[in-house]
Protein backbone atom coordinates (compact mmCIF):
# COMPACT_ATOMS: atom_id res chain seq x y z
CA UNK A 1 0.00 0.00 0.00
CA UNK A 2 1.46 4.09 -0.83
CA UNK A 3 0.66 5.98 1.87
CA UNK A 4 1.34 10.12 1.31
CA UNK A 5 4.93 10.22 2.60
CA UNK A 6 4.33 13.70 3.85
CA UNK A 7 1.86 12.87 6.57
CA UNK A 8 3.07 12.54 9.95
CA UNK A 9 3.87 8.65 11.04
CA UNK A 10 1.18 8.41 13.60
CA UNK A 11 -1.61 9.32 10.57
CA UNK A 12 0.21 7.05 8.40
CA UNK A 13 0.28 4.16 11.11
CA UNK A 14 -3.52 5.07 12.23
CA UNK A 15 -4.79 4.70 8.31
CA UNK A 16 -2.59 2.03 7.56
CA UNK A 17 -4.49 0.50 10.53
CA UNK A 18 -7.61 1.99 9.04
CA UNK A 19 -7.39 0.99 5.57
CA UNK A 20 -5.09 -1.88 5.88
CA UNK A 21 -6.20 -3.69 8.87
CA UNK A 22 -9.42 -3.20 9.03
CA UNK A 23 -10.58 -2.64 5.19
CA UNK A 24 -8.22 -5.96 3.93
CA UNK A 25 -7.25 -3.62 1.28
CA UNK A 26 -6.55 -5.17 -2.19
CA UNK A 27 -4.73 -3.05 -4.84
CA UNK A 28 -4.66 -5.14 -8.59
CA UNK A 29 -3.10 -3.53 -10.89
CA UNK A 30 -3.85 -4.58 -14.85
CA UNK A 31 -3.17 -3.48 -18.28
CA UNK A 32 -5.69 -2.57 -20.67
CA UNK A 33 -5.89 -5.85 -21.99
CA UNK A 34 -6.72 -7.13 -18.65
CA UNK A 35 -3.26 -8.53 -17.78
CA UNK A 36 -2.30 -8.26 -14.25
CA UNK A 37 0.56 -6.36 -13.41
CA UNK A 38 1.27 -6.64 -10.06
CA UNK A 39 -0.72 -7.16 -6.59
CA UNK A 40 -0.93 -5.41 -2.88
CA UNK A 41 -2.59 -6.66 0.25
CA UNK A 42 -4.45 -9.63 1.03
CA UNK A 43 -6.06 -11.44 -2.05
CA UNK A 44 -6.62 -14.74 -0.26
CA UNK A 45 -9.16 -12.94 2.37
CA UNK A 46 -11.16 -11.85 -0.60
CA UNK A 47 -10.69 -15.42 -2.18
CA UNK A 48 -8.91 -14.21 -4.93
CA UNK A 49 -6.07 -16.24 -6.59
CA UNK A 50 -4.04 -14.05 -8.63
CA UNK A 51 -1.66 -17.21 -10.19
CA UNK A 52 -5.14 -17.97 -11.51
CA UNK A 53 -6.53 -16.43 -14.50
CA UNK A 54 -10.21 -17.88 -14.02
CA UNK A 55 -10.24 -16.10 -10.43
CA UNK A 56 -9.25 -12.99 -12.12
CA UNK A 57 -12.04 -13.43 -14.95
CA UNK A 58 -14.34 -13.05 -12.01
CA UNK A 59 -13.41 -9.14 -11.51
CA UNK A 60 -12.87 -8.87 -15.00
CA UNK A 61 -16.50 -9.78 -15.86
CA UNK A 62 -17.78 -7.09 -13.65
CA UNK A 63 -16.63 -4.58 -16.03
CA UNK A 64 -18.08 -6.07 -18.96
CA UNK A 65 -19.25 -3.17 -21.31
CA UNK A 66 -17.79 -0.42 -19.18
CA UNK A 67 -14.63 1.97 -20.05
CA UNK A 68 -11.90 1.12 -18.46
CA UNK A 69 -10.34 5.20 -18.70
CA UNK A 70 -13.19 6.25 -16.42
CA UNK A 71 -13.51 5.70 -12.34
CA UNK A 72 -15.60 3.27 -11.48
CA UNK A 73 -17.40 2.08 -8.31
CA UNK A 74 -19.44 -0.78 -7.45
CA UNK A 75 -20.85 -1.02 -4.36
CA UNK A 76 -21.29 -4.88 -1.95
CA UNK A 77 -19.90 -6.80 -4.70
CA UNK A 78 -20.20 -11.08 -3.48
CA UNK A 79 -17.05 -12.85 -4.12
CA UNK A 80 -16.52 -16.23 -4.60
CA UNK A 81 -15.69 -16.90 -1.17
CA UNK A 82 -19.03 -15.40 -0.69
CA UNK A 83 -17.31 -12.42 1.43
CA UNK A 84 -18.68 -9.02 -0.04
CA UNK A 85 -16.29 -6.18 -1.49
CA UNK A 86 -16.56 -2.64 -2.58
CA UNK A 87 -14.56 -2.95 -6.20
CA UNK A 88 -13.13 0.38 -7.06
CA UNK A 89 -11.38 0.72 -11.13
CA UNK A 90 -8.62 3.76 -10.95
CA UNK A 91 -7.95 4.64 -14.43
CA UNK A 92 -4.52 5.18 -14.84
CA UNK A 93 -3.05 5.91 -18.27
CA UNK A 94 -2.00 2.63 -20.25
CA UNK A 95 -3.51 0.87 -17.41
CA UNK A 96 -5.58 0.99 -14.24
CA UNK A 97 -6.39 -0.82 -11.05
CA UNK A 98 -8.86 -2.37 -9.29
CA UNK A 99 -9.06 -1.43 -5.70
CA UNK A 100 -10.98 -4.02 -3.06
CA UNK A 101 -11.67 -3.21 0.62
CA UNK A 102 -13.84 -5.32 2.61
CA UNK A 103 -17.69 -4.35 3.42
CA UNK A 104 -19.15 -7.61 5.31
CA UNK A 105 -19.23 -5.66 8.51
CA UNK A 106 -21.00 -3.08 6.46
CA UNK A 107 -23.39 -5.24 4.98
CA UNK A 108 -23.72 -7.21 7.49
CA UNK A 109 -25.20 -4.20 10.00
CA UNK A 110 -27.41 -2.74 6.21
CA UNK A 111 -29.13 -6.33 6.88
CA UNK A 112 -28.92 -5.76 10.28
CA UNK A 113 -30.74 -2.59 9.57
CA UNK A 114 -33.10 -4.06 7.01
CA UNK A 115 -34.26 -6.84 9.18
CA UNK A 116 -35.20 -4.29 11.77
CA UNK A 117 -36.67 -2.47 9.51
CA UNK A 118 -38.48 -5.36 8.58
CA UNK A 119 -39.47 -6.32 11.96
CA UNK A 120 -40.55 -2.61 12.80
CA UNK A 121 -43.06 -3.11 9.52
CA UNK A 122 -44.19 -6.45 11.09
CA UNK A 123 -44.45 -4.94 14.69
CA UNK A 124 -46.60 -2.16 13.47
CA UNK A 125 -49.11 -4.27 11.56
CA UNK A 126 -48.90 -6.68 14.91
CA UNK A 127 -49.69 -3.47 16.79
CA UNK A 128 -52.35 -2.61 14.74
CA UNK A 129 -54.22 -5.82 14.55
CA UNK A 130 -54.01 -5.85 18.06
CA UNK A 131 -55.39 -2.50 18.23
CA UNK A 132 -58.22 -3.71 16.03
CA UNK A 133 -58.64 -6.52 18.09
CA UNK A 134 -58.69 -4.43 21.10
CA UNK A 135 -61.18 -2.33 19.91
CA UNK A 136 -63.34 -5.07 19.12
CA UNK A 137 -63.02 -6.40 22.66
CA UNK A 138 -64.25 -3.14 23.87
CA UNK A 139 -67.16 -2.91 21.62
CA UNK A 140 -68.19 -6.49 22.60
CA UNK A 141 -67.65 -5.45 26.72
CA UNK A 142 -69.78 -2.39 25.79
CA UNK A 143 -72.16 -4.16 24.18
CA UNK A 144 -71.88 -7.03 26.93
CA UNK A 145 -72.09 -4.26 29.54
CA UNK A 146 -75.29 -2.19 27.55
CA UNK A 147 -76.95 -5.77 28.12
CA UNK A 148 -76.20 -6.35 31.46
CA UNK A 149 -77.42 -3.16 32.17
CA UNK A 150 -80.69 -3.50 29.97
CA UNK A 151 -81.36 -6.95 31.76
CA UNK A 152 -80.87 -5.42 35.27
CA UNK A 153 -83.51 -2.79 34.21
CA UNK A 154 -85.54 -5.06 33.04
CA UNK A 155 -84.95 -7.18 36.57
CA UNK A 156 -85.73 -3.89 38.38
CA UNK A 157 -89.38 -3.79 36.09
CA UNK A 158 -90.02 -7.52 36.96
CA UNK A 159 -90.14 -6.72 40.70
CA UNK A 160 -91.42 -3.67 40.66
CA UNK A 161 -94.13 -5.30 38.41
CA UNK A 162 -94.21 -8.35 41.18
CA UNK A 163 -94.45 -5.96 43.73
CA UNK A 164 -97.66 -3.97 42.68
CA UNK A 165 -99.19 -7.40 41.46
CA UNK A 166 -98.32 -9.28 44.73
CA UNK A 167 -99.27 -6.64 46.88
CA UNK A 168 -102.28 -5.07 45.40
CA UNK A 169 -104.66 -8.37 45.29
CA UNK A 170 -103.23 -9.62 48.95
CA UNK A 171 -104.01 -6.06 50.25
CA UNK A 172 -107.89 -6.92 49.27
CA UNK A 173 -107.42 -10.27 50.89
CA UNK A 174 -106.24 -9.16 54.24
CA UNK A 175 -108.57 -5.85 54.19
CA UNK A 176 -112.01 -8.34 53.86
CA UNK A 177 -110.45 -10.36 55.97
CA UNK A 178 -110.38 -8.14 58.87
CA UNK A 179 -113.82 -7.06 57.59
CA UNK A 180 -115.53 -10.54 57.99
CA UNK A 181 -113.55 -10.96 61.06
CA UNK A 182 -115.56 -7.88 62.57
CA UNK A 183 -118.95 -7.84 60.96
CA UNK A 184 -119.89 -11.40 60.32
CA UNK A 185 -120.85 -13.34 63.22
CA UNK A 186 -119.39 -16.84 62.07
CA UNK A 187 -119.40 -20.72 63.84
CA UNK A 188 -116.46 -22.19 64.85
CA UNK A 189 -115.75 -24.28 61.67
CA UNK A 190 -115.93 -20.63 59.63
CA UNK A 191 -113.52 -19.10 62.61
CA UNK A 192 -110.92 -21.85 61.38
CA UNK A 193 -111.47 -21.80 57.91
CA UNK A 194 -110.86 -17.85 57.98
CA UNK A 195 -107.89 -18.45 59.90
CA UNK A 196 -106.85 -21.05 57.88
CA UNK A 197 -106.90 -18.46 54.56
CA UNK A 198 -105.46 -15.11 56.50
CA UNK A 199 -102.32 -17.87 57.31
CA UNK A 200 -102.08 -19.12 53.84
CA UNK A 201 -102.17 -15.65 52.13
CA UNK A 202 -99.87 -14.40 55.05
CA UNK A 203 -97.70 -17.90 53.90
CA UNK A 204 -97.91 -16.32 50.15
CA UNK A 205 -97.33 -12.65 51.23
CA UNK A 206 -93.78 -13.89 52.49
CA UNK A 207 -93.22 -16.08 49.86
CA UNK A 208 -93.55 -12.66 47.84
CA UNK A 209 -91.71 -10.73 50.37
CA UNK A 210 -88.45 -12.84 49.90
CA UNK A 211 -88.63 -12.66 46.03
CA UNK A 212 -89.18 -9.06 46.32
CA UNK A 213 -86.13 -8.51 48.67
CA UNK A 214 -84.08 -10.88 46.72
CA UNK A 215 -84.81 -8.29 43.78
CA UNK A 216 -83.76 -5.30 46.03
CA UNK A 217 -80.66 -5.99 45.99
CA UNK A 218 -78.15 -5.61 49.18
CA UNK A 219 -78.08 -1.72 48.93
CA UNK A 220 -81.70 -1.39 48.37
CA UNK A 221 -83.56 -2.33 51.31
CA UNK A 222 -87.25 -2.19 51.94
CA UNK A 223 -89.04 -0.12 54.43
CA UNK A 224 -89.33 -1.52 58.20
CA UNK A 225 -92.83 -0.84 59.22
CA UNK A 226 -93.51 -1.08 63.13
CA UNK A 227 -96.40 -2.48 64.37
CA UNK A 228 -98.27 -3.61 67.91
CA UNK A 229 -97.49 -7.55 67.75
CA UNK A 230 -98.90 -10.19 69.03
CA UNK A 231 -96.35 -12.81 69.72
CA UNK A 232 -98.36 -15.46 71.21
CA UNK A 233 -100.58 -15.54 67.87
CA UNK A 234 -97.44 -15.36 65.72
CA UNK A 235 -96.24 -18.24 67.19
CA UNK A 236 -99.62 -19.87 66.91
CA UNK A 237 -99.93 -19.18 63.23
CA UNK A 238 -95.81 -20.14 62.72
CA UNK A 239 -97.06 -23.65 64.48
CA UNK A 240 -99.89 -24.55 62.44
CA UNK A 241 -97.78 -23.88 58.99
CA UNK A 242 -94.88 -25.96 59.86
CA UNK A 243 -95.67 -28.81 62.31
CA UNK A 244 -97.84 -30.68 59.30
CA UNK A 245 -94.69 -30.23 57.46
CA UNK A 246 -92.76 -31.42 59.78
CA UNK A 247 -94.91 -34.50 61.08
CA UNK A 248 -95.14 -35.59 57.27
CA UNK A 249 -90.95 -36.02 57.39
CA UNK A 250 -91.20 -37.76 60.70
CA UNK A 251 -89.57 -34.71 62.74
CA UNK A 252 -91.19 -33.33 66.03
CA UNK A 253 -92.18 -29.99 65.68
CA UNK A 254 -91.54 -27.87 69.28
CA UNK A 255 -93.01 -24.17 69.75
CA UNK A 256 -92.63 -22.07 72.81
CA UNK A 257 -92.85 -18.80 73.72
CA UNK A 258 -91.16 -16.91 77.27
CA UNK A 259 -93.06 -13.70 78.20
CA UNK A 260 -90.47 -12.02 80.80
CA UNK A 261 -91.13 -8.26 79.75
CA UNK A 262 -94.79 -6.47 80.60
CA UNK A 263 -94.57 -3.79 77.85
CA UNK A 264 -96.07 -4.14 73.90
CA UNK A 265 -93.43 -5.69 71.64
CA UNK A 266 -93.41 -3.33 68.56
CA UNK A 267 -91.89 -5.22 65.31
CA UNK A 268 -92.29 -5.25 61.36
CA UNK A 269 -94.51 -8.41 61.78
CA UNK A 270 -93.80 -8.87 58.15
CA UNK A 271 -90.52 -9.73 58.11
CA UNK A 272 -90.63 -11.58 61.82
CA UNK A 273 -92.62 -13.69 60.01
CA UNK A 274 -89.75 -13.74 56.66
CA UNK A 275 -87.11 -14.37 59.16
CA UNK A 276 -88.59 -17.27 60.99
CA UNK A 277 -90.32 -18.87 57.79
CA UNK A 278 -86.87 -18.79 55.75
CA UNK A 279 -85.11 -20.71 59.47
CA UNK A 280 -87.73 -23.14 59.61
CA UNK A 281 -87.96 -23.67 55.84
CA UNK A 282 -84.22 -24.33 56.15
CA UNK A 283 -84.24 -25.95 59.48
CA UNK A 284 -86.86 -29.00 58.15
CA UNK A 285 -85.48 -29.38 54.66
CA UNK A 286 -82.04 -30.69 56.30
CA UNK A 287 -83.74 -32.46 59.04
CA UNK A 288 -84.66 -36.15 58.07
CA UNK A 289 -84.91 -37.26 61.89
CA UNK A 290 -84.97 -35.82 65.45
CA UNK A 291 -86.93 -32.30 65.76
CA UNK A 292 -87.23 -28.88 64.78
CA UNK A 293 -87.62 -26.25 67.75
CA UNK A 294 -88.56 -23.11 67.57
CA UNK A 295 -88.58 -20.90 70.70
CA UNK A 296 -89.53 -16.93 71.04
CA UNK A 297 -88.49 -14.74 74.44
CA UNK A 298 -89.62 -11.23 75.20
CA UNK A 299 -87.39 -9.62 77.55
CA UNK A 300 -86.06 -6.24 78.32
CA UNK A 301 -88.11 -5.01 74.76
CA UNK A 302 -86.02 -7.09 72.56
CA UNK A 303 -86.95 -10.24 70.97
CA UNK A 304 -84.88 -13.74 70.70
CA UNK A 305 -85.61 -15.96 67.86
CA UNK A 306 -84.09 -19.32 67.97
CA UNK A 307 -84.17 -22.33 65.48
CA UNK A 308 -82.36 -25.60 66.41
CA UNK A 309 -82.86 -28.60 64.49
CA UNK A 310 -81.26 -32.35 64.53
CA UNK A 311 -80.47 -32.53 61.00
CA UNK A 312 -76.83 -32.85 59.07
CA UNK A 313 -75.27 -29.52 60.27
CA UNK A 314 -73.32 -27.01 58.50
CA UNK A 315 -69.49 -27.98 58.13
CA UNK A 316 -67.13 -25.34 59.41
CA UNK A 317 -65.62 -23.87 56.25
CA UNK A 318 -69.30 -23.50 55.24
CA UNK A 319 -70.06 -21.20 58.28
CA UNK A 320 -68.79 -17.77 56.81
CA UNK A 321 -70.51 -18.46 53.43
CA UNK A 322 -74.02 -19.82 54.36
CA UNK A 323 -75.36 -16.28 54.19
CA UNK A 324 -74.29 -15.34 50.70
CA UNK A 325 -76.73 -15.60 47.87
CA UNK A 326 -77.50 -18.56 46.07
CA UNK A 327 -75.08 -20.58 48.70
CA UNK A 328 -75.94 -23.92 50.25
CA UNK A 329 -73.29 -24.28 52.57
CA UNK A 330 -72.03 -27.67 51.21
CA UNK A 331 -75.06 -29.38 52.30
CA UNK A 332 -75.69 -32.42 50.04
CA UNK A 333 -78.92 -33.32 48.54
CA UNK A 334 -80.11 -29.32 48.77
CA UNK A 335 -83.11 -28.61 46.43
CA UNK A 336 -83.42 -24.64 47.38
CA UNK A 337 -82.10 -21.99 45.98
CA UNK A 338 -79.70 -20.75 48.69
CA UNK A 339 -81.27 -17.05 48.99
CA UNK A 340 -83.34 -17.98 52.65
CA UNK A 341 -79.99 -17.36 54.67
CA UNK A 342 -78.84 -14.53 52.64
CA UNK A 343 -82.22 -12.82 53.12
CA UNK A 344 -82.63 -13.52 57.03
CA UNK A 345 -78.96 -11.99 57.44
CA UNK A 346 -80.49 -8.96 55.36
CA UNK A 347 -83.98 -8.60 57.01
CA UNK A 348 -81.92 -8.65 60.64
CA UNK A 349 -79.82 -5.70 59.51
CA UNK A 350 -82.19 -3.76 58.31
CA UNK A 351 -84.01 -4.14 61.85
CA UNK A 352 -81.16 -3.67 63.20
CA UNK A 353 -80.47 -6.97 65.06
CA UNK A 354 -77.78 -9.70 65.44
CA UNK A 355 -77.74 -12.82 63.44
CA UNK A 356 -75.40 -15.72 65.25
CA UNK A 357 -74.97 -19.55 64.05
CA UNK A 358 -74.08 -22.53 65.78
CA UNK A 359 -73.58 -25.83 64.06
CA UNK A 360 -72.07 -29.43 64.06
CA UNK A 361 -71.87 -31.98 61.24
CA UNK A 362 -74.15 -34.67 61.85
CA UNK A 363 -75.73 -33.16 64.84
CA UNK A 364 -77.68 -29.95 63.76
CA UNK A 365 -77.83 -26.07 63.60
CA UNK A 366 -79.02 -23.33 65.77
CA UNK A 367 -79.87 -19.91 64.56
CA UNK A 368 -80.12 -17.07 66.84
CA UNK A 369 -81.88 -13.71 65.81
CA UNK A 370 -81.64 -10.82 68.75
CA UNK A 371 -84.37 -7.57 67.64
CA UNK A 372 -84.85 -4.83 69.23
CA UNK A 373 -88.37 -3.30 69.74
CA UNK A 374 -88.89 -0.74 67.20
CA UNK A 375 -90.75 2.51 68.24
CA UNK A 376 -91.19 4.51 64.82
CA UNK A 377 -94.61 5.17 65.34
CA UNK A 378 -97.32 5.80 67.96
CA UNK A 379 -98.86 2.24 69.04
CA UNK A 380 -101.90 4.17 71.14
CA UNK A 381 -103.98 4.74 67.83
CA UNK A 382 -107.20 3.30 68.35
CA UNK A 383 -110.19 2.70 65.83
CA UNK A 384 -112.92 4.99 67.05
CA UNK A 385 -109.97 8.18 67.95
CA UNK A 386 -112.59 11.05 68.10
CA UNK A 387 -110.34 12.93 66.11
CA UNK A 388 -111.06 11.49 63.14
CA UNK A 389 -114.06 11.45 63.31
CA UNK A 390 -116.43 13.77 60.54
CA UNK A 391 -112.72 14.43 58.94
CA UNK A 392 -112.99 14.43 55.27
CA UNK A 393 -110.66 12.16 53.22
CA UNK A 394 -110.20 12.11 49.48
CA UNK A 395 -109.15 8.24 48.34
CA UNK A 396 -107.71 8.23 44.77
CA UNK A 397 -106.86 4.69 43.68
CA UNK A 398 -108.12 2.68 40.02
CA UNK A 399 -108.35 -0.82 41.48
CA UNK A 400 -112.48 -0.46 42.07
CA UNK A 401 -111.56 -3.11 45.00
CA UNK A 402 -109.05 -1.03 46.87
CA UNK A 403 -110.87 2.09 46.87
CA UNK A 404 -114.23 0.08 48.57
CA UNK A 405 -111.53 -1.65 51.07
CA UNK A 406 -110.26 2.24 52.10
CA UNK A 407 -113.91 3.91 52.16
CA UNK A 408 -115.32 1.10 54.17
CA UNK A 409 -112.00 1.15 56.55
CA UNK A 410 -111.84 5.32 56.75
CA UNK A 411 -115.78 5.46 57.06
CA UNK A 412 -116.04 2.57 60.07
CA UNK A 413 -113.24 5.02 61.53
CA UNK A 414 -115.26 8.02 61.24
CA UNK A 415 -113.80 10.01 58.24
CA UNK A 416 -116.22 11.32 55.35
CA UNK A 417 -114.93 9.70 52.16
CA UNK A 418 -114.88 11.28 48.50
CA UNK A 419 -113.44 8.40 45.86
CA UNK A 420 -111.89 9.17 42.53
CA UNK A 421 -110.32 6.74 39.73
CA UNK A 422 -106.93 9.25 38.59
CA UNK A 423 -105.02 11.82 39.04
CA UNK A 424 -106.41 14.67 36.73
CA UNK A 425 -109.69 14.34 38.67
CA UNK A 426 -108.40 14.53 42.00
CA UNK A 427 -106.39 17.64 40.97
CA UNK A 428 -109.28 19.50 39.92
CA UNK A 429 -111.21 17.78 43.49
CA UNK A 430 -108.40 19.18 45.43
CA UNK A 431 -108.16 22.90 44.36
CA UNK A 432 -112.25 23.41 44.25
CA UNK A 433 -113.02 22.10 47.25
CA UNK A 434 -109.50 21.18 49.83
CA UNK A 435 -109.89 17.73 52.07
CA UNK A 436 -108.53 17.27 55.46
CA UNK A 437 -106.40 14.27 54.21
CA UNK A 438 -105.63 13.57 50.09
CA UNK A 439 -105.22 9.20 50.36
CA UNK A 440 -103.65 8.44 46.60
CA UNK A 441 -102.23 5.57 45.05
CA UNK A 442 -98.50 6.25 43.43
CA UNK A 443 -99.09 3.25 40.79
CA UNK A 444 -102.01 5.30 38.66
CA UNK A 445 -102.47 5.28 34.71
CA UNK A 446 -101.33 8.14 32.84
CA UNK A 447 -100.70 10.44 36.25
CA UNK A 448 -99.04 9.07 38.92
CA UNK A 449 -99.68 10.13 42.64
CA UNK A 450 -96.32 11.37 42.85
CA UNK A 451 -96.90 13.53 39.82
CA UNK A 452 -100.06 14.57 41.33
CA UNK A 453 -98.62 15.70 44.71
CA UNK A 454 -96.19 17.63 42.98
CA UNK A 455 -98.29 19.29 41.20
CA UNK A 456 -100.62 19.97 44.22
CA UNK A 457 -97.38 21.65 45.79
CA UNK A 458 -96.41 23.69 43.02
CA UNK A 459 -100.10 25.18 42.80
CA UNK A 460 -100.00 25.92 46.38
CA UNK A 461 -101.66 22.97 48.20
CA UNK A 462 -100.51 22.61 51.94
CA UNK A 463 -102.62 20.27 53.29
CA UNK A 464 -102.04 16.82 54.04
CA UNK A 465 -100.96 14.15 51.26
CA UNK A 466 -100.71 10.24 51.98
CA UNK A 467 -99.56 8.31 49.23
CA UNK A 468 -99.79 4.35 48.99
CA UNK A 469 -97.97 1.88 47.15
CA UNK A 470 -96.91 -1.82 46.59
CA UNK A 471 -93.14 -0.81 46.44
CA UNK A 472 -91.74 -0.77 49.68
CA UNK A 473 -88.23 0.26 49.08
CA UNK A 474 -86.86 3.56 50.74
CA UNK A 475 -85.86 4.49 47.86
CA UNK A 476 -89.89 4.51 46.85
CA UNK A 477 -90.73 6.30 49.67
CA UNK A 478 -88.13 8.82 49.49
CA UNK A 479 -88.91 9.73 45.79
CA UNK A 480 -92.95 9.97 47.12
CA UNK A 481 -91.86 12.17 50.03
CA UNK A 482 -89.51 14.26 48.01
CA UNK A 483 -92.65 14.73 45.15
CA UNK A 484 -94.59 16.38 48.19
CA UNK A 485 -96.12 13.57 50.13
CA UNK A 486 -96.34 13.78 54.10
CA UNK A 487 -96.65 10.34 54.66
CA UNK A 488 -96.18 6.93 53.13
CA UNK A 489 -98.36 3.85 53.16
CA UNK A 490 -97.48 0.16 51.54
CA UNK A 491 -99.59 -2.75 50.99
CA UNK A 492 -100.65 -4.68 51.88
CA UNK A 493 -102.34 -2.43 54.22
CA UNK A 494 -102.35 -2.83 58.13
CA UNK A 495 -105.00 -1.65 59.87
CA UNK A 496 -102.98 -0.31 63.00
CA UNK A 497 -100.83 1.41 60.52
CA UNK A 498 -103.23 3.16 58.64
CA UNK A 499 -105.26 4.59 61.55
CA UNK A 500 -101.19 5.82 63.04
CA UNK A 501 -100.39 7.07 59.82
CA UNK A 502 -103.95 9.08 59.29
CA UNK A 503 -104.19 10.17 63.09
CA UNK A 504 -100.60 11.98 62.44
CA UNK A 505 -102.18 12.99 59.36
CA UNK A 506 -105.02 14.87 60.78
CA UNK A 507 -103.01 16.22 64.16
CA UNK A 508 -100.50 17.75 61.73
CA UNK A 509 -103.54 19.08 59.73
CA UNK A 510 -104.75 20.74 62.80
CA UNK A 511 -101.68 22.68 64.21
Amino acid sequence: MIVDATLPAVAQAYLRAVLVDRAHLLLLSFSLDWQLQAAHGDAAFHGIDVEDAESLHTLRDLFVGLPLDHDQDIPFVELANGRSAHVHLIADGPGFHLLLLDVEDARSQARSQQQLVHEAVIASQAKSKAIGQLKDIRSELERQRASLEEANALKNALIATLSHEFRTPLTSIFGYLHLIERRARVDATSEQALQAVRRSATYLFTLAENLLEYGRGEAGGGLVNPVDVDLAALLADIEAMFAPLAEAKGVRFLARFVREDASVPRFDEVKLRQIATNLLSNAIRYTARGEVALALTWRGQRLQIEVRDSGIGIAPEFIDSVFKPFNRGGQAGSKGAGLGLSIVRRLVEQMQGTLAVESEPGRGTCFRVDLPSASSLSSDARVDDATLRGRRVLVVDDDPDIAQLLEVLLTDLGFTVDLLGDALAALESVMRAAPDVLLIDVELPGMSGNAAAYKLRAQGYRGQIVTLSANASADARDASLRAGANHYLTKPLELERLVAVMRQAIEQEST
